[in-house]
């Protein structure tokens, strides 16, 4: 092995402490930890609280953009307290119905401040929505209507109505999904939320944060549910059909006889009045559920549809009706609810609201699966007569219902401003 000079193994020597002597220089120095320098758990806590804080903020200011850019697409309902939402380009206006019939004209204020004139469609007493319409060219855009698809599980929608002519009020939920309900005894959709609507939302617009519509509070039962707007429009299809504007002009529903109802009446076709709306001018002229009316203007009535004149210009403001009552035909006089044809007389709603009737006897109880609930009689309704009879006593409802009838009794009950007829078997 060749050996190395002395003066080589030095320098050798010398290079590496130099590298050691860079090395121990270059080392970081080690740092003792200062534990009062670190933060504690209540300020990382309010740290994180700020970040929420913040993050919240941020939310409601685009809550509030929102509901902002929605509300151009509202009215407030003097006088009502409530809101309406523009409905289409040819001034059609939609809001919840109200538990008295609307004045036949209002006046809004527009989003430029301008006023416009509303007339009310007649609506049915139990429908879920109500529409209005202007009677001039609206300084507003209608409402962008939700596409096919709906929002996403989850996703923030946005309430938002007017609680004066231009004060705005919003409130977000979350979308829950949608499910079928019944309104009144009609189908609907029913947009389920984080929240409940209240009665102060009472024809408020529900937006998805894209300011398309969602869904409109109305009142249904007697609570406020959010209808998807093919549900509203069913409904004021239904409203404008000629059972849906009998009953919101006259407070008349009518049907023809089961088989049953015409063993039980010894009748055959005919057209049975099932129910009237006290304050509406079929109760006024003194019409009652069970009534079976045999003509109307000296003509045979057999079917529902040869009552459609009912709802068109007559050529009078009087009409005559003839029912058959207690075994004989009795006359009624209706007022006509649309003016006569070329008159320029517009016809009225009454808006009286008739005092509840201390007549009749108040049902404590349905027992589940009886004849009565099949009927969707429920505690709290008034049985009012039993074929014809007054009922004002339990032990006087007992004795007639006890007694052996082969086609049955026919019961009328009355719940709040309904009265309406049924055949219990």
């Amino acid at each position: 092995m060749e050996s190395r000079s002395p003066a080589y193994i030095a320098v050798l020597a010398v290079i590496a402490g130099s590298i050691l002597m860079v090395g121990s220089l270059m080392k970081p120095a080690s740092i003792d930890a200062d534990p009062a320098v670190l933060p504690t758990q209540a300020e990382i806590a309010r740290l994180q609280r700020m970040a929420q804080r913040q993050s919240i903020e941020s939310m409601a200011r685009y809550f509030a953009e929102t509901a902002s850019i929605a509300a151009t697409h509202l009215v407030y309902l003097e006088g009502l307290g409530q809101t309406a939402i523009v409905w289409d380009a040819e001034g059609t206006l939609i809001t919840s119905n109200t538990s008295a019939p609307l004045p036949v004209e209002l006046e809004v204020l527009g989003a430029q401040g301008t006023t416009h004139r509303l007339r009310a469609t007649p609506t049915p007493p139990e429908s879920p929505a109500t529409n209005l319409q202007a009677q001039e060219t609206l300084d507003m855009s209608p409402a962008m209507h939700m596409p096919v698809t709906r929002p996403e599980y989850g996703e923030w929608l946005v309430l938002t109505w007017l609680s004066g002519p231009v004060e705005k009020a919003f409130a977000p939920g979350l979308y829950l999904g949608f499910r079928a309900i019944t309104c009144s005894g009609r189908p609907v959709q029913e947009v389920s939320l984080s929240m409940t609507p209240s009665d102060d939302m009472a024809g408020a617009g529900l937006f998805d944060l894209d300011g398309r519509l969602i869904g409109v509070v109305t009142q249904c039962d007697g609570r406020y549910a959010a209808l998807l707007p093919e549900s509203i429009d069913e409904t004021i299809e239904w409203n404008k059909s000629f059972m849906g504007r009998l009953l919101g002009q006259y407070g008349l529903f009518i049907a023809s006889l089961t088989e049953d109802e015409q063993q039980y009446f010894d009748h055959g076709e005919a057209v049975l009045i099932r129910e009237v709306w006290r304050g509406l001018p079929a109760a006024t002229a003194g019409l009652r559920p069970g009534d079976l009316i045999v003509s109307f203007d000296g003509l045979p009535v057999t079917k529902p549809a040869e009552l459609q004149p009912l709802v068109l210009p007559a050529g009078r403001h009087l009409l005559e009706i003839v029912v058959w009552r207690g075994g004989r035909n009795v006359t009624v006089v209706l007022p006509a609810q649309v003016p006569p044809a070329g008159s320029a007389v517009e016809a009225q709603q009454s808006g009286l609201i008739v005092a509840d009737e201390t007549g009749g006897y108040p049902v404590q109880a349905v027992l589940v699966g009886s004849a009565a609930a099949r009927l969707g009689m429920r505690t709290g309704d008034r049985l009012l007569a039993v074929d014809g009879a007054q009922v004002s006593s339990a032990a006087q409802a007992r004795r007639i219902l006890s007694s052996e009838k082969a086609a049955g009794r026919f019961v009328v009950v009355q719940r709040g401003r309904k009265q309406w007829g049924a055949l219990l078997n």
